[in-house]
């Protein structure tokens, strides 16, 4: 896998990817959030590609104090799924928070098909929102702890 770090240039394969996710993973008014998030990103966000195709993006950032890092916006293909590319998205982003900081909460929040997924890596479900990110959508905050 090739990784860089995302650029206008990866917007439209970006929102394929993101439009191969909606109503199933992604609520429709979901999908704005992303859009525009893609508009506005900072310098801790990432391309993964196989060969040429772009196949998933994520990024992260840290709080003020560098206390908190936050997993933002992660996402594959959803023709991609389960044959390991979210295992390497998550894992490459977890090894760039812990080559800054290794005593650090990590947070995300994810979803009922996902959360599961981030427990696995031992990360603990701290609140669930019915309908967090629209009808249908719960949300499920979860945090590892490295310290």
């Amino acid at each position: 896998m090739r990784i860089e770090l995302y650029q206008q240039k990866h917007f439209k394969s970006c929102i394929k990817i993101i439009q191969s996710n909606t109503s199933k993973y992604i609520s429709p008014s979901e999908q704005f959030d992303y859009i525009n998030f893609l508009l506005r990103i900072s310098k801790r966000y990432f391309v993964f590609f196989k060969a040429n195709d772009l196949l998933a993006f994520g990024g992260y950032g840290f709080n003020k104090t560098k206390r908190k890092a936050v997993l933002s916006r992660g996402l594959v293909d959803r023709k991609d799924y389960n044959k390991g590319y979210e295992t390497y998205l998550l894992k490459y982003r977890l090894n760039q928070i812990k080559t800054y900081h290794s005593d650090i909460k990590i947070c995300l929040d994810t979803k009922k098909h996902t959360y599961q997924f981030f427990e696995n890596f031992i990360f603990k479900i701290t609140k669930i929102s019915i309908n967090g990110y629209g009808r249908g959508f719960d949300k499920y905050n979860v945090v590892l702890n490295l310290g």
